[in-house]
């Protein structure tokens, strides 16, 4: 069995795959493993499956993937973001026609490993209908005029543009505009930037007594930068390709992003449109910010999914603290308490955003994984047949939970 390995450039392959070796021995059992970083010559005979063991690998896939022996056998698990880069890519192969598998393995001492279904589309909004009761928001959001009166208002900042690894992302902005009347405004990252260096230190008495770190301070100047940015471009949301800050500004957006969005200003993370266009619509729907995360682990018997964002809008937490930032340890995230009860999860994509998963279920606990984002939920589908629905979605590698 060959294994190509997909890892980022955030993390060392030997010391990911050092503890899931013994994971992936047990599940292709008997079977005599080769494994081969993505950088190298691939496998020339024999079964091949990629491992998808990091967020932010999805780039690298794209650039390989017309190589792969077909179907394209996929696999993922509950740690560093993997299922959410997995889900991404299936997301990709499915807009290219490409037959595949995807397999998440489940978290050590869970059930056995889910299938995530191929071929299942979410609903199409063009087929929804021109009414929509209140059961049938989440079918067609787009029925409802408070719905096209946020989105027509819109005025919508794209601050670096998306992040790479969105591979299945993208929309026709024309498109969208033209029908939904929003707007998108272009911002250089470079903008930001400069707004950042340009704020003084922040001063202690603005901050709260429990968070006075130099790292707060500066989560606190890319608060006011952003800020600045949506009064001068008159913003209504905004999302921002938030990576490219860990190296110039050696600080993070997620502090900023949370306290916008309880604002009013809706924002979102990685440059992902379609993700912020569903915050939108949730806020429109419900009046309450909504949480953009990843799915991270998944249990086919539990009929549950995790998922995890390092923001969170902290009108959505009972509590919150905060620690570093995942994937790098620089800067400020959110380990938000979000409480237990009922709750949405939402997702409108495809080019034209027209294409609408949504479905209803429980948050039943609040976990807390130290290899994944910082807020952490588990979602339980009101059944199986809810979970089989989100494992064959195809809208990429975020969603929208919304209460």
């Amino acid at each position: 069995m060959n294994i190509i390995v997909f890892s980022s450039q955030l993390h060392d392959t030997q010391s990911v795959m050092a503890g899931r070796r013994k994971a992936l021995e047990e599940y292709f059992d008997g079977q005599q493993l080769h494994l081969y970083s993505c950088g190298e010559d691939f496998p020339p005979q024999g079964e091949t499956v990629c491992f998808i063991a990091t967020g932010g690998t999805e780039e690298l896939f794209a650039g390989v993937w017309q190589k792969l022996p077909r179907p394209v056998m996929l696999l993922s698990d509950g740690y560093h973001n993997s299922f959410a880069a997995a889900k991404e890519i299936a997301s990709f192969l499915e807009q290219h026609g490409v037959e595949h598998r995807l397999v998440n393995l489940p978290l050590e001492g869970e059930d056995s490993a889910e299938e995530c279904p191929a071929g299942a589309r979410a609903n199409d909004a063009a087929d929804a209908g021109t009414t929509a009761t209140a059961a049938e928001l989440c079918v067609n959001p787009y029925a409802e005029p408070r719905v096209r009166q946020v989105l027509a208002s819109a005025r919508i900042g794209l601050i670096g543009g998306a992040s790479s690894w969105l591979i299945a992302s993208g929309i026709d902005r024309g498109y969208v505009s033209q029908t939904y009347g929003a707007q998108f405004i272009d911002i250089p990252i470079a903008e930001l930037e400069a707004a950042f260096k340009a704020e003084p230190a922040a001063a202690p008495a603005e901050l709260s007594p429990t968070y006075s770190s130099e790292a707060l301070q500066e989560a606190e100047r890319m608060y006011r930068a952003l800020k600045s940015l949506c009064t001068k471009y008159a913003l209504t949301a905004l999302t921002i390709k938030c990576f490219d800050l860990l190296d110039s500004c050696r600080t993070t957006s997620c502090l900023a992003l949370a306290r916008l969005s309880d604002e009013g200003i809706i924002s979102g993370c990685e440059g992902d449109i379609p993700s912020l266009w569903t915050l939108l619509v949730a806020k429109a729907l419900t009046g309450r910010a909504a949480f953009m995360a990843n799915p991270s682990s998944s249990s086919a018997e539990a009929a549950t999914v995790d998922f995890a964002h390092c923001t969170v809008p902290l009108s959505m937490c009972s509590s919150y603290s905060l620690p570093s930032h995942f994937e790098s340890g620089i800067g400020i995230g959110i380990a938000g308490i979000i409480p237990e009860g009922p709750c949405n999860i939402i997702k409108i994509g495809g080019p034209r955003l027209d294409r609408i998963y949504c479905s209803r279920g429980t948050i039943v606990c609040n976990t807390h994984v130290a290899a994944r984002c910082r807020t952490q939920i588990r979602f339980r589908f009101d059944s199986r047949a809810e979970f089989d629905r989100f494992m064959a979605c195809r809208l990429g590698n975020h969603i929208v939970l919304c209460r």
